[in-house]
């Protein structure tokens, strides 16, 4: 009996975990052709509303979405807060600890003067870091749009879930591309 119980629960540990993999496979494949998507020009990349984030240090190169109701994308992607203005102050969430979908799982190694590249529209984005701290989950005061030129990536505290890491950056350069 014990013998086909500990067999059942090893079947079942084993289809979780493929379906874990295969669902990672989907989600990075359909990033990198977003991500080409966007620098061919294609009409399948939504302009409008998304972009792309490249931060070499920690290897991220994705997409990012417009947080919907909720915030109910951001479980399979990158979402920004409201607005996507560098003329402003763009607060970019994404999720750390295991599983799929934690694109800031390393954001804690980012360091000041690393650099952030972001592409929107015709432009290339540079940007530094200028600061890192952390907030309790209940300060909304980070959701004030009262910067200018400032980029916020905001993650859970890998120790304490109830703590957000906060990295600033400030915007380095400004460069149009040739599309």
């Amino acid at each position: 009996m014990k013998k086909r119980l500990f067999k059942v629960v090893l079947v079942i540990l084993i289809i979780l975990l493929l379906k874990e993999i295969i669902l990672v496979s989907v989600l990075n494949h359909n990033n990198k052709e977003s991500v080409k998507a966007y620098f061919r020009n294609d009409t399948s990349f939504n302009y409008k509303s998304n972009f792309v984030i490249n931060i070499p240090k920690i290897k991220i190169e994705t997409v990012i979405k417009k947080a919907d109701f909720n915030f109910k994308n951001l479980n399979n992607s990158l979402v920004y807060y409201k607005y996507d203005d560098y003329k402003g102050k763009i607060i970019i969430f994404g999720h750390s600890g295991v599983g799929h979908g934690v694109y800031f799982n390393r954001l804690d190694e980012l360091d000041i003067n690393d650099y952030l590249y972001l592409y929107k529209d015709k432009l290339k984005i540079t940007y530094i870091v200028s600061k890192k701290y952390s907030v309790p989950d209940t300060d909304i005061s980070i959701l004030e749009n009262n910067s200018k030129e400032t980029l916020l990536l905001v993650t859970c505290d890998k120790n304490n879930k109830n703590i957000r890491l906060v990295v600033e950056l400030v915007i380095n350069s400004i460069k149009t591309l040739k599309k």
